[in-house]
C-alpha cells in the first residue's frame, strides 16, 4: 500500500535484519519496510523466507523486502552473506544482528563451536567486522545487536569455559554468549566513530516466540525459582510490541546520538553494571571474536573491499 512519504522516513535506507522470517526479526521488518526503508532478512529456509518477505511486502511496498538464504552458525555462512549484500548494494545503513539459539543439549557448528556460542556471539561479530566498510560507505549507519536481559544472569567469569566443554546447561550458556555478545558490542562502539556507525544493544523484551516456547524449567536452571511467572509474561509477550522496540532503537532520530549504550523496556539507555563497563573486559571479549572467527575452519582470508581502512 502507498503511504505519504513523510509517513516513511527511512526511504532510500538499506537495513538487513538476520533471523528475521519470524518472531521478533519479522515483526521488526515489517516495521522498517512500512516507514520505507529496503530491507533484506535473512533465514535458513528458503520457502519459509520467501512467503515471510511476502507477507511484509503485503503490507508495504513491492520492492520492499528482500530474503537472502544464511547459515550464521558459522563464519563462512556469515562471510557468504556479507559477500552477496556487497554484490547488490555498495551501501548499507542498519544492521540488525537480530538471530540467535538456544539448545537443549550441546552440539557444535561445523566449526567446532558449541552452537550458542556460534549462534549468539561469533557469528554476529563475523557479519558486522564483514559489512563494516558498507556501513562506514553509508555513513551515518548504525548497528543493533539483540540480546537478553538474561545476560545479567551469568555470576562467573565471562572468559572460563566460553566453549561450554566442561559443564553445559542451556540457559547458562545462553546468558554467557549473550553476555559475550554486550561486551563486544560496546568495543565495537568504542572502535568506532559515531558520526559513521554507531553500535547498540537492545532487549526486545518477553514475547512468545519458538524460541521462548523451546525453554523449559529444565534448560532455565537459574530461572527456576520464578519459572512459573516467567513463563506467563511470556506466554502474554508480544513479539509485535518486541519489534516495535528494536525498531525504535534501530532508526528513531531520539536514538541517533547513542552509541555504546544498552536499551531495556524504555527510550532512553538503561544502565550497566561496573562488569558491563569495564573497558578491559569489553576489550577482551572484543580479542577473543576476533579469534573466534579468524581460526574458525570455513573461515576464508578478507578480500580488500571498497572503503576499508
Amino acid at each position: 500500500m502507498n503511504t505519504a512519504a513523510a509517513d516513511r522516513p527511512l526511504i532510500g535506507q538499506t537495513v538487513l535484519i538476520t533471523g528475521a522470517t519470524g518472531g521478533i526479526g519479522h515483526q521488526t521488518a515489517h516495521v522498517l519496510a512500512r516507514s520505507g526503508a529496503q530491507v533484506i532478512i535473512t533465514g535458513r529456509d528458503p520457502d519459509t523466507g520467501e512467503q515471510a518477505a511476502a507477507a511484509i511486502r503485503r503490507e508495504s511496498e513491492p520492492d520492499s523486502v528482500i530474503f537472502r538464504r544464511a547459515d550464521h552458525s558459522t563464519v563462512g555462512g556469515n562471510q557468504d552473506l556479507a559477500d552477496r549484500v556487497r554484490a547488490a548494494d555498495p551501501r548499507l545503513t542498519l544492521l540488525i544482528n537480530n538471530v540467535g539459539g538456544l539448545y537443549p543439549t550441546r552440539w557444535e557448528t561445523p566449526d567446532g563451536y558449541e552452537a550458542t556460542l556460534a549462534m549468539n556471539f561469533v557469528g554476529p561479530y563475523a557479519l558486522t567486522a564483514e559489512l563494516l566498510p558498507l556501513l562506514r560507505a553509508g555513513a551515518p549507519s548504525r548497528c543493533v545487536n539483540v540480546v537478553s536481559a538474561g545476560f545479567k544472569m551469568w555470576n562467573t567469569d565471562p572468559f572460563t569455559d566460553v566453549q561450554s566443554a566442561d559443564w553445559f546447561v542451556s540457559g547458562d550458556a545462553y546468558a554467557h554468549t549473550k553476555l559475550l555478545n554486550v561486551l563486544a558490542s560496546l568495543a565495537w562502539a568504542r572502535r568506532l566513530t559515531a558520526d559513521q556507525v554507531t553500535v547498540n544493544v537492545v532487549h526486545p523484551g518477553l514475547s512468545w516466540t519458538h524460541m521462548t516456547q523451546s525453554m523449559t524449567a529444565q534448560t532455565m536452571p537459574s530461572w527456576r525459582l520464578v519459572w512459573p511467572l516467567l513463563r506467563l509474561l511470556q506466554r502474554r509477550g508480544s513479539p509485535a510490541k518486541a519489534g516495535r522496540r528494536v525498531a525504535f532503537v534501530a532508526s528513531s532520530p531520539q536514538t541517533a546520538g547513542y552509541t555504546g549504550r544498552y536499551f531495556e523496556g524504555r527510550r532512553r539507555p538503561s544502565r550497566l553494571s561496573a562488569r558491563e563497563l569495564d573497558p578491559q573486559n569489553q576489550d577482551r571479549a572484543w580479542r577473543l571474536g576476533a579469534e573466534l572467527v579468524a581460526t574458525a575452519p570455513t573461515h576464508r582470508p578478507h578480500k580488500p573491499q571498497p572503503g576499508d581502512g
